[in-house]
């Protein structure tokens, strides 16, 4: 995971909301930061074929919505602002909206119209470098097209719902625009799933490691999976509202039959918010028990140099002792007085020793 990605986040919308200040409502500006020139992926399909291809205009795009078949038009590049345009003015969507599209730290939400469906949900994915990365992603239901607008091109998680529109044994392209939305929702859940399963085992790792070995530095990494689950938090909370208004909401678009399967969705999002909630309590715990650990290690290295101290107190008394510069103490005149010093002092070691063991203060 890459730790910059909440600061990053952060950095992006305060740099960019800048944009905005003093525009009336409506006004587009494309909130993000990838500079990326238009590419729509255009895939055309029924029950009999399936056909890819790039174009790089909205006219082109446009341009292969037909009757007889669905379209799934994948819009990369949010930045064309004027290519945008022309996808609201054939869709009929007003700039309020069209401003939601653009917005990539626009919340998670749905919108109910007439004749489309909107949904903004973020996306989440690990990128080739390792990276957990966050994209906003529009989605605009139409009667026989599908409209997803995407920051940038070459990385998504919608590779699966390609290969199986490709396949002709499957029923996937037997069934209309509103099976091909939930798809899209589905890849984006299932993703959520694969994130908190690697969040989930560094925190079962690092819980160990606090246990077994406790260091100085975990503390930062508790911070960091603290900020990572609280990010985790903000994206994906709202897509089970976003899910759960798709399928309670009677619209045209949705058949009742592909009602049952966003219910399904929406059952998948409500275990994924409730894991991000057992989160955050083992992740406050986990400081807990941080704490306790290292107030514990600190505990066990001060009892050790305090039996230590205790075996040489009487040791050192014996040699202070001795050491004093007086002429008459007879024991300096025998010839058996050193060794015997030394034997009294090694059995008072041991004898110790011995005793600090049956305490079980060892």
């Amino acid at each position: 995971m890459s730790k910059t990605i909440v600061s990053t986040a952060k950095k992006k919308q305060k740099a960019n909301r800048a944009k905005k200040v003093g525009l009336p409502a409506g006004s587009l500006v494309y909130f993000g930061e990838k500079e990326k020139p238009l590419n729509i992926e255009v895939i055309t399909y029924n029950e009999s074929s399936c056909q890819f291809k790039k174009v790089f205009s909205a006219a082109d795009a446009l341009n292969t919505i037909g009757d007889g078949y669905i379209t799934w038009l994948n819009v990369n590049g949010l930045n064309n602002i004027e290519e945008v345009k022309k996808l609201g003015a054939y869709t009929q969507l007003n700039n309020l909206l069209l401003e939601d599209v653009l917005d990539t730290e626009h919340r998670p939400k749905v919108e109910i119209l007439d004749n489309h469906i909107l949904v903004i949900i973020k996306m989440l994915y690990y990128g080739k470098d390792g990276q957990l990365l966050s994209e906003h992603l529009a989605l605009l239901l139409g009667s026989n097209y599908l409209i997803t607008f995407q920051e940038s091109e070459g990385e998504d998680v919608f590779e699966p719902v390609r290969k199986r529109l490709q396949n002709t044994e499957t029923s996937f392209r037997k069934r209309k625009t509103d099976y091909l939305l939930f798809g899209l929702l589905d890849a984006i859940v299932d993703n959520y799933f694969v994130i908190l399963d690697k969040v989930t085992e560094r925190i079962e790792v690092i819980e160990d490691e606090i246990i077994a070995h406790p260091k100085e530095d975990m503390i930062s990494e508790i911070q960091f999976l603290k900020k990572t689950a609280i990010f985790l938090q903000k994206s994906i909370i709202p897509s089970r509202e976003v899910v759960n208004k798709i399928e309670k909401s009677p619209h045209w678009l949705i058949e009742v039959d592909t009602k049952h399967y966003f219910r399904d969705l929406h059952d998948h999002t409500v275990q994924i918010v409730e894991t991000l909630a057992t989160y955050r309590d083992i992740l406050w715990g986990l400081t807990d028990t941080y704490m306790g650990a290292m107030s514990n290690k600190m505990n066990n290295i001060m009892r050790l140099l305090t039996l230590i101290s205790t075996i040489f107190i009487p040791l050192t008394f014996i040699v202070g002792v001795y050491g004093m510069n007086f002429k008459y103490m007879p024991e300096l005149e025998l010839w058996w007085a050193y060794p015997l010093v030394w034997g009294i002092m090694l059995g008072i070691s041991v004898a110790m020793i011995f005793y600090f063991k049956q305490k079980k203060w060892f």
